[in-house]
């Protein structure tokens, strides 16, 4: 069941309607239950492995604060323990694969590993459970109590397949005051309505759109042009933009029409002015997981310059492998650490070139190019992000850059889209940028903060979906792309 299915947002009116008519304390229950029943739904086999994880790291962050003293080797343990059931059913193959190539290289026989099916949102839910264990370590949380509470943030439905990734300091507050009353406010319905028809709109007109287009290209990169490779990647850039933050949005939209307010996941990322302002906007949840619970635990930028730079490129090669067991996806995690070290070292020579072309910092024109050029680097790696392997990701580099197969006759056609769709695709994005721009505006200039423009916009959105969203054959609207990660 997914986030844009219309069981699910049965699943959804009806969880709500019922939790805001119990007893103020029964709904954390009542939530629990029917997230469980939702995981169930969606991965019964691994509903047990979810339970097990979720009382094992609730009677370690008991044990933490009976046992202050053992705090850091029940801290390894629960680590070791988290870890190491994330790596079994998502490394095994990855690593037992490698091993086998150097035994074969060596002439010996390679390994026989058993093929596992990796549970739904356990790259999730390890994090946000890892994280609770290191902030009771570290003084920041007190050791959660009650168990129903303590389940209720491991596996929230909304956000237990993609996220976002939840904090404890941030989640675990919410539910000890839902516990003490209240009723849905009309700030909640507006925002969580509307963060909800946004999420579908990107999903089903945008990111299932562009899907066709690029799963066309990328099944077969030798049979279309370098400048048609070149219109797939881009269009990859966006699908996974769309995409993945049309997840976040229906699940922060979800989320509030329940009274809770999830962590942002996405700021207008592609309107960054450098890359590393690019992952301050870009999965938020996870980047500033891996910033404080892996760089600064390394050390960040305390222990001088290289040091610094060594442990984002560490960071950024953990975070390529957390997306996928593959070597495209640790490439994508380097070049993205790479650029952040060359934006660093380059800074001054930068900023002569702008005072050259009297280009102000923050102005509007500078902000654009930047963007811009931050939007092309970033293309590059969501190549090695999307290519089946490292060798088709350099096939379709090397095709772009060489313009393989000239560059006319343009058939626009070609990678699936009619004309029309092509023409709704870009007036969707036109939409989109729009919307990006004006959430970097004051809070009084953003849509729907009238009931005239709410409805309004609820209308727009509603038409949209239903007139230019991707149905039938040729797409797939029952899955996320972060649901493989």
């Amino acid at each position: 069941m997914n986030l844009n299915s219309v069981p699910y947002v049965l699943l959804l009116a009806a969880v709500a309607l019922l939790h805001w008519a119990l007893r103020p304390e029964l709904r954390c229950g009542f939530l629990l239950l029917a997230s469980w029943v939702f995981y169930g739904i969606c991965a019964p086999r691994f509903l047990p492995l979810l339970l097990a994880t979720t009382l094992l790291v609730y009677g370690l962050g008991r044990w933490m604060g009976a046992r202050p003293a053992r705090r850091k080797p029940i801290l390894l343990l629960g680590l070791l323990v988290c870890f190491g059931i994330l790596f079994l059913f998502k490394y095994l193959g990855f690593f037992g694969g490698l091993l086998s190539s150097l035994l074969a290289r060596a002439g010996l026989a390679p390994l026989q590993l058993p093929a596992l099916l990796m549970p739904a949102g356990i790259s999730f839910y390890t994090f946000a459970l890892c994280g609770y264990l290191m902030d009771v370590y570290r003084g920041r949380q007190a050791p959660e109590t009650s168990f129903v509470d303590f389940a209720l943030f491991a596996s929230f439905f909304p956000a237990i397949l993609s996220g976002p990734i939840e904090r404890a300091t941030h989640l675990l507050p919410q539910l000890k005051a839902h516990r003490r009353g209240g009723s849905p406010s009309g700030e909640d319905v507006r925002i969580g309505v509307t963060r909800f028809l946004l999420g579908l709109f990107k999903k089903m007109v945008l990111a299932d759109q562009l899907a066709i287009v690029v799963n066309t290209a990328y099944g077969d990169p030798a049979a279309f042009t370098g400048v048609q490779l070149l219109g797939a990647a881009l269009a990859y850039s966006l699908q996974i933009y769309c995409d993945f933050s049309a997840y976040s949005d229906m699940a922060i939209g979800s989320a509030r029409l329940l009274g809770f307010t999830l962590l942002e996941n996405f700021h207008a990322p592609y309107l960054c002015s450098s890359i590393q302002d690019f992952w301050r906007r870009w999965h938020i949840s996870l980047s500033s997981w891996f910033r404080d619970y892996l760089y600064f635990p390394l050390g960040g930028s305390r222990r001088g310059t290289v040091r610094k730079y060594v442990n984002v490129l560490i960071v950024f090669a953990v975070s390529g492998l957390w997306h996928g067991a593959a070597m495209t996806f640790v490439v994508w995690g380097l070049l993205n650490g790479v650029y952040q070290v060359i934006g660093a070292l380059t800074a001054p020579v930068r900023a002569r070139i702008r005072g050259a072309l009297h280009l102000a910092d923050g102005a509007a024109v500078t902000r654009c190019i930047q963007a811009v050029l931050c939007f092309l680097l970033l293309t590059v790696t969501w190549v090695f992000f999307r290519a089946a392997s490292l060798q088709q990701a350099l096939e379709i580099l090397g095709r772009i850059f060489t313009l393989a197969g000239g560059v006319f006759p343009l058939n626009v056609t070609a990678l699936g889209l009619s004309r029309a769709r092509l023409l709704a695709v870009g007036l969707a994005v036109i939409v989109l940028l729009i919307l990006d721009i004006r959430s970097q505006l004051p809070a009084r200039q953003r849509l729907c903060d009238t009931v005239w423009r709410r409805y309004a916009v609820w209308t727009a959105l509603i038409l949209a979906i239903v007139v230019f969203g991707a149905y039938g054959p040729g797409y797939n609207a029952q899955e996320f792309l972060y649901f493989q990660f």
